[in-house]
């Protein structure tokens, strides 16, 4: 495998790991303020579009509490939430629990993946290329497609990726990210999943 394939493979996979980051929660200030700045390996024209939402989210100043809502709304299925130190909504004291629905996009392997999925990472994992305390789930699998990313394309390696990436990027992976795409409120979380989805058509081709 080439430097610039390898260059261009690890690349993809920083992204990857970014967006775990922003599935497992929302931005801190910093890296909501980074993520338009960041080196992408993107240059489709939807994918860009996503880039473009990532700014305006950070020209817009959308607040932390408005990007920890939707992200709880989003991935844990909470839709009516109010900041600690904030007045309850109406009709519900600050301290009462939010009231829960199904989360718009699950990010939970679906059942009949799930024991393909766990076989596959623990062989990631007892390959030493995954840290412990790995999770079936997409964060996971983004984490999982970072780690494969960064060595060469060959064996076992080359297996694994092309079986995470046919068998669960680009099936429930992609799933999810649309519904984030169709279902956040927020440019920041409308502009990740739009970047997202470019980035999985990137690790099913990273040439």
């Amino acid at each position: 495998m080439s430097q610039q394939v390898l260059s261009g493979r690890a690349r993809v996979g920083r992204a990857a790991t970014t967006l775990a980051q922003l599935v497992e929660g929302p931005p801190d200030p910093a890296l909501h303020a980074a993520l338009p700045d960041l080196p992408w390996p993107i240059h489709d024209a939807e994918a860009l579009r996503g880039v473009a939402l990532l700014e305006e989210s950070r020209l817009a100043g959308e607040h932390p509490d408005r990007l920890r809502l939707d992200h709880a709304r989003l991935f844990r299925g909470v839709h009516d939430w109010s900041p600690v130190g904030t007045r309850g909504t109406p009709g519900r004291p600050p301290s009462a629990a939010p009231p829960s629905r199904p989360p718009v996009a699950p990010t939970g392997v679906p059942a009949d993946a799930e024991r393909a999925l766990r076989r596959l990472l623990g062989q990631v994992a007892g390959a030493g290329l995954l840290p412990g305390g790995w999770t079936p789930d997409l964060p996971g699998v983004l984490r999982a497609h970072a780690a494969l990313a960064a060595v060469p394309a060959a064996g076992d390696a080359a297996r694994w990726h092309g079986e995470l990436v046919s068998e669960h990027l680009l099936t429930w992976g992609a799933r999810c990210l649309t519904r984030v795409q169709l279902g956040a409120q927020t440019f920041c979380y409308q502009g990740a999943a739009i970047v997202g989805l470019g980035v999985l058509r990137l690790a099913a081709d990273p040439h």
